[in-house]
């Protein structure tokens, strides 16, 4: 119903490579040249010179890992399909005509190699078993002409080579980035494009300050606004250790120093921050991070991590002396810099800790956020470290979109690279037809970054797409230029998991991309002549992207009709056209999801679903309280719903002052330019609450309530909402335990400047057995200009 009735032919890699026709797009010469290596051959065939295809014997190392061996059966397969016949595989002997491994006793690192050939004898060599697996798909892409642009089947593409002969001097790669990771890409993707892993560096402080170390120190965790909470073992909830507590640097050295001595050949130990900003707000830490400095509107508090990090590392390293596996590598601390501790340090970093700088650099197209991140990488670079890593966000799903930043993949890492870093590492759930090159196109600069990066995409384009070629670059590039015209000023991983993020896109370039699409269907469609053939690979592969794009269009119909009933309900407009906009939203609701459905059960090439699954507002029951308009008195449970300021107090030392009203709490991650004042439409003086420059707030409260009884919240506010701001009202029913029984959020505001405030109400039947409801109005990333003004804040029972 929802898929055209192209039908994904499976082939083998072998059936594949047995497909390579005359027909395929050939690149232009400009593409071939920037492919070739320097040490690429351009001679005539002679006696002196040795053929991939002359290679007969493949002598195995002693017990080859699990990755040289799938390395070498791709490399069997391809020489099967070039040649019609495959090596031998031994385990020992000195055959001619045989390819072989050596392991160096020290060498570069990352994989690095060298292919030497001694006439009709090929060594491989490198100082990792990694780089025997690297240079055996360096063989068969530079050789044999092999690609895998995607994962899958599908992915594999065979395009002409210049050369099919080995080198006559030695043939060496060293990577720019020493580790190339993706998370989470297909393992075969990851092995065939040379990425690799090397360090770990996630959020991993709570498993080293865990309960049962809270059970016999609790003062080695923070006390957060007057009191200490007891772990749970999460890396996402659980509050930060005290960093100011010299026994905490025991703890975490001991924890490095028994990984090194279960894992010997480890080469780093995390201590990365928790993914919170609990810290703790005593006397002590208010000391070190005072004065106060702010960077990209959030609190500085580097010096305070990295303080302890260069600690844990006196201890680790200058005292216990572990510097090294047993075979020679370099260990590390790593720890991210990450939201709270992004700044650059003004203090020295010891040598072994391994800062691991978060940015996401698709906001590069921000000028001021590209100088900044510049600098900002500079300043690592300089603070003493040894080594420092990189954590990009190269997403990918979640965005419902195609998520297009090629030029600053290209001009970013190539910018790193300069300065010395050499540990990259991205988050892709790779979303394969909206993403496009992304992660082929990544992993090819993460080698060598110094690659004409149009050639690369001329390749990409030229060969995956065939006689499609030109649409379908239109297409993705289409996306980047939009969104890199109007997605604003940069700020963290902007849009993500955002349900509005769609509203960057108007209907109107979304039209024009589908478009493209056609036309590339058209021509791959038109290139495959023989009448009643199954679809060419080209067309498959402009289908995977159509069926992709598809969910694009069906979310851009249901976000925009659903944006559109709240506008009319806000709005007042007459009851007639909200319930016809509330058909046309509830029939978005059911295309979209009925397709998400099919799409994730038929599509080989879908992210994992939880990877697009973002929680959504649902205006209905907004709507429903506009067209039914509940009869009835109404006895109002809160103790002042005009919000009158009783005083002002500051939680803690990150400030600022806040009002206190009755019955009312706010919990705020801190930031520089917050505040909450007072209404500029209230009916007395100090009262209501505008919030404005939040990093995120929450207001919320819970009433007691009675199970199948009816009841009214009402609101009543002002607002300006920018593109990725998010304002939205959640509520929560519990039961006598305070578990959840039900939850929804009934309102997510537009983006829009509303400047004369709305009255907005909704109707609700407490459901069975619940004791209480919680409301929560939740405000966050507001930028320059945004403001949420309530005036009133009331619940009430309806009889």
């Amino acid at each position: 119903m929802f898929f055209s009735a192209i039908v994904l032919l499976k082939l083998t890699p072998a059936l594949a490579l047995a497909c390579v026709a005359a027909s395929w797009a050939q690149p232009s010469a400009a593409v071939l040249d920037q492919r070739a290596q320097s040490w690429k051959p351009q001679q005539m065939q002679g006696s002196a010179q040795l053929r991939i295809a002359e290679i007969e014997t493949i002598v195995l190392p002693e017990q080859p890992s699990a990755q040289l061996r799938a390395a070498v059966d791709d490399l069997l397969l391809q020489l099967q399909a070039h040649t019609g016949a495959a090596p031998k595989l031994v385990s020992e002997g000195r055959p001619k005509h045989a390819l072989y491994f050596e392991l160096l006793a020290d060498g570069r690192e990352g994989g690095a190699f060298t292919i030497a050939r001694e006439r009709s004898r090929v060594t491989i060599r490198s100082a990792e078993r990694a780089g025997w697996s690297h240079a055996l798909y360096a063989i068969m892409g530079e050789l044999l002409g092999a690609r895998w642009y995607w994962a899958g089947d599908l992915g594999y593409e065979s395009v002409p080579v210049t050369s099919s002969y080995f080198p006559n001097r030695a043939w060496r790669e060293t990577p720019a980035f020493v580790q190339r990771r993706f998370y989470p890409v297909n393992t075969d993707f990851a092995r065939r494009n040379r990425l690799n892993s090397v360090y770990s560096f996630n959020h991993n402080l709570a498993k080293v300050f865990n309960r049962e170390l809270f059970d016999s120190q609790p003062e080695l965790f923070a006390m957060v606004n007057g009191y200490r909470k007891p772990p749970r073992g999460s890396g996402g909830t659980d509050r930060q250790p005290d960093f100011t507590q010299a026994a905490a640097v025991e703890v975490a050295a001991q924890a490095a120093l028994r990984h090194f001595e279960a894992k010997p050949e480890s080469h780093s130990f995390s201590l990365s921050i928790n993914d919170n900003v609990l810290f703790d707000t005593s006397e002590r830490t208010e000391a070190i991070v005072s004065p106060l400095r702010y960077f990209r509107g959030r609190p500085d508090y580097t010096d305070l991590v990295f303080g302890f990090m260069n600690r844990v590392a006196e201890r680790v390293f200058d005292q216990a002396g572990a510097w090294q596996t047993p075979s020679g590598e370099d260990r590390y601390l790593t720890a991210l810099s990450y939201y709270w501790t992004e700044p650059a340090p003004s203090i020295p970093i010891h040598p072994r800790v391994m800062p691991v700088l978060t940015s996401d650099r698709a906001q590069w197209h921000d000028p001021d956020y590209r100088q900044q991140d510049r600098a900002l990488i500079r300043a690592w670079v300089d603070s003493g470290a040894e080594r420092v890593a990189t954590w990009d966000y190269y997403f990918g799903a979640p965005y419902p979109y195609p998520r297009q930043f090629n030029q600053w993949i290209a001009e970013s890492l190539q910018y790193m690279a300069g300065e010395g870093i050499d540990v990259f590492f991205s988050q892709l759930p790779s979303f394969w037809g909206l993403d496009g090159a992304k992660a082929w196109f990544s992993s090819e600069l993460l080698w060598d970054p110094q690659q004409d990066a149009s050639a690369l995409l001329d390749e990409y384009y030229d060969n995956f797409f065939g006689p499609a070629s030109q649409p379908m670059r239109a297409f993705y590039q289409t996306a980047e230029e939009y969104r890199n015209q109007h997605e604003g000023q940069a700020d963290w991983i902007k849009l993500y998991k955002d349900e509005a993020s769609i509203a960057l896109f108007t209907p109107a370039i979304l039209q024009e991309m589908r478009g493209y699409v056609q036309s590339a269907a058209e021509l791959a469609r038109a290139a495959n002549a023989t009448p009643g053939a199954a679809p060419s690979r080209f067309e498959q592969r402009v289908e995977v992207v159509s069926q992709a794009f598809r969910l694009t269009e069906l979310y851009a119909d249901f976000d925009q009709s659903r944006r559109a009933l709240v506008a009319a309900c806000l709005d007042q407009v007459a009851a007639a056209r909200v319930a016809a906009l509330l058909k046309t939203y509830q029939a978005a609701d059911r295309a979209y999801r009925a397709y998400f459905e099919h799409y994730f059960a038929n599509s080989e090439y879908a992210p994992a679903r939880r990877h697009l699954e973002l929680e959504q507002s649902n205006p209905e029951r907004l709507a429903r309280s506009v067209l039914e308009r509940e009869q009835g008195a109404f006895d109002s449970l809160s103790e002042d719903p005009k919000l009158q300021h009783q005083s002002l107090r500051a939680r803690n030392f990150l400030g600022p002052l806040l009002p206190k009203v009755a019955g009312w709490f706010l919990d705020y991650r801190a930031s520089e330019h917050f505040k909450v004042e007072a209404s500029l439409h209230a009916q007395q003086a100090d009262a209501g609450l505008r919030v404005s420059g939040a990093d995120i707030v929450s207001i919320f409260r819970t009433f007691p309530v009675d199970s199948g009884a009816r009841y009214e919240f009402r609101l009543r506010g002002s607002w300006q909402v920018s593109l990725d701001n998010r304002a939205n009202v959640h509520v929560a029913w519990l039961d006598a335990e305070g578990r959840t029984l039900e939850s929804e959020v009934p309102l997510r505001l537009p983006i829009e400047h509303r400047a004369e405030p709305a009255a907005i109400a909704f109707a609700f039947v407490a459901p069975e057995n619940a004791s209480e409801v919680r409301f929560r109005v939740v405000v966050s990333r507001q930028y320059p200009g945004d403001f949420l003004d309530l005036s009133e804040l009331d619940f009430g029972r309806l009889r």
